[in-house]
């Protein structure tokens, strides 16, 4: 017998929020598991989010295990997922039968709200915590990536870069703007939110994200680095911290300017910042692959951010990833879907 028991989201919402982050306080947590980022996603997920069932357990009165379990549902098929892809993986103490306890809880949770498949991926920024995919032990298939963790504590760049970094830095009309929560500025915000819709060619979120993202920012946890043009903001990039770790979370540019080296300079001030304000190590974002892979395939745009990430001193590491079937007729879908884009490459 074990002396677990649960919090949940939906039964207890007040206590959930407290005991997660009486969690945060005392463990080593990314900004991935702050209130106001799982705000965030659920913004994100929009319209998709049918229910949510997070969870934290508690032994005694002390918090042991985190798991952020929201159920979308699109198209009347459901799974754990933002965005239709992959979510949190839950954080937990190293205690015996722990694990056991929150996968099972996790799968008596997908029975009951139908969800048809699990899709989690462990947080880089995790790494000393979880070295290896422990979900594969709980009947998960391996999907894992590539990530790039960046060293915040001595920032260094390939020699292209730094011509790079050059060639806009010896130039009098352009300038870096930094703002954090000492200069926040909602209006400055709300360009970053108008050039991403213009890079993008269309909206491809809600305002309430981007409000959220200011809401990290007033919370001392998260840093908009812009580049002028004279007095024109042509490229912002989004960086999220806490305690040692960060995230290059977002990006925008004009597409005017996309001859420009635009973000080497961007990253190179942001790091310096970061590297001021302790942080270690910084998770470059986006999965880095540049092969096709079970749920990615980098286009060329793709590609080229790889290129570019990774110019910045740091590491490859594996992204661990993984995703459970609770229905025949949604794994197979999947493995079609696969097999069908991953033969239109090969053609």
């Amino acid at each position: 017998m074990n002396d677990f028991r649960t919090i949940s989201i939906e039964t207890s919402p007040q206590e959930f929020t407290d005991v997660w982050v009486k969690f945060q306080a005392t463990h080593e947590t990314s900004p991935y598991y702050l209130p106001t980022t799982l705000e965030y996603f659920r913004a994100y997920s929009g319209k998709r989010l049918a229910a949510e069932r997070s969870f934290v357990v508690v032994r005694g009165d002390e918090p042991v295990a985190l798991a952020f379990v929201p159920i979308e549902e699109v198209k009347g098929k459901r799974s754990i997922s933002i965005g239709q892809y992959f979510t949190l993986a839950p954080l937990w103490e190293p205690l015996k039968n722990l694990l056991g306890f929150v996968m099972a809880e996790i799968d008596r949770i997908a029975t009951e709200t139908k969800a048809a498949k699990a899709m989690f991926r462990i947080d880089l920024l995790q790494h000393k915590q979880y070295p290896y995919n422990f979900l594969l032990n709980y009947d998960y298939l391996n999907t894992s990536l590539l990530g790039y963790l960046v060293d915040c504590g001595s920032p260094s760049w390939r020699r292209n870069h730094e011509r790079a970094i050059r060639k806009i830095s010896s130039n009098p009309d352009y300038s870096v703007y930094i703002m954090d929560q000492t200069n926040k500025d909602y209006v400055v915000h709300e360009h970053y939110r108008q050039l991403h819709h213009k890079a993008a060619g269309k909206v491809t979120r809600s305002k309430e994200s981007f409000d959220l993202q200011y809401r990290m920012l007033e919370e001392g946890n998260a840093i908009l680095v812009g580049l002028k043009h004279k007095d024109r903001f042509i490229a912002f990039t989004y960086f999220m911290f806490y305690k040692n770790g960060a995230i290059s979370f977002s990006a925008a540019d004009d597409p005017e300017y996309n001859e420009l080296p635009l973000y080497h300079i961007i990253n190179a001030e942001g790091l310096k910042y970061l590297q001021k304000h302790g942080v270690l190590e910084m998770d470059m974002g986006q999965p880095l692959n540049i092969s096709n892979q079970p749920f990615n395939f980098p286009d060329q745009k793709q590609k080229n951010i790889t290129l570019f990430k990774t110019g910045f001193e740091g590491r490859f590491m594996n992204e661990f990833r993984a995703i459970k079937y609770f229905t025949k007729e949604t794994f197979l879908e999947d493995q079609q879907n696969f097999s069908k884009r991953y033969q239109e490459a090969l053609s």
